[in-house]
């Protein structure tokens, strides 16, 4: 066995074999099963109610509009990290930002995170989605309410803006998916 293991898995097999007819006899009524079924909604429900993840997006356009990109890098508190782009064909850097965050936080969503930090060097994005900026663009109005509906999914999605120079590696995943034309990940 790995010497890093999976807490859920631990507690999936321990509620397999533990020996638990002291624990059935105080509890009448509870079955094994009904006991492993327990401990195992336990201990996923514990485990994903902490899972807080740090989502670095960006979007690239090569001309405005352009052959565009999304990219995204995901990192979990156990230093876990998913670096992932998106090609997506011609599109404004505003519309590629978005579409990062998009696809960003439906792939955290996806892995299970209940709470997100997210960050992007998109000011005009991050100002919008915390509410500090009106969304006037029609066509950035319908990826805005899909962020927010997205968003109310999680716990709890913190929005913040940070330099270009320390989004780099969620830049050089959206140019990677240009030059590929398709998706890409590390």
């Amino acid at each position: 066995m790995s010497s890093r293991h999976d807490p859920v898995q631990v507690l999936g097999y321990l509620a397999d074999t533990l020996d638990v007819e002291l624990t059935l006899a105080a509890f009448p009524g509870m079955t094994r099963e009904k006991l492993t079924e327990m401990i195992r909604n336990t201990a996923v429900g514990g485990m994903a109610s902490r899972l807080t993840g740090v989502l670095s997006v960006d979007g690239a356009a090569r001309g405005n509009p352009g052959q565009a990109g999304a990219g995204m890098v995901l990192q979990s508190g156990d230093g876990t990290t998913h670096r992932f782009g998106e090609y997506l064909g011609e599109a404004t850097n505003n519309v590629a930002e978005y579409k990062a965050l998009l696809l960003g936080m439906q792939k955290a969503a996806d892995l299970g995170f209940k709470e997100l930090k997210v960050r992007s060097d998109s000011e005009l994005i991050i100002k919008q989605l915390n509410g500090l900026y009106k969304v006037k663009n029609p066509q950035l109005q319908d990826l805005y309410f899909t962020a927010v509906k997205i968003a109310s999914a999680f716990n709890k999605v913190t929005f913040t803006h940070v330099p270009r120079e320390k989004n780099k590696e969620a830049d050089r995943m959206a140019n990677m998916a240009i030059d590929a034309k398709g998706s890409v990940s590390l």
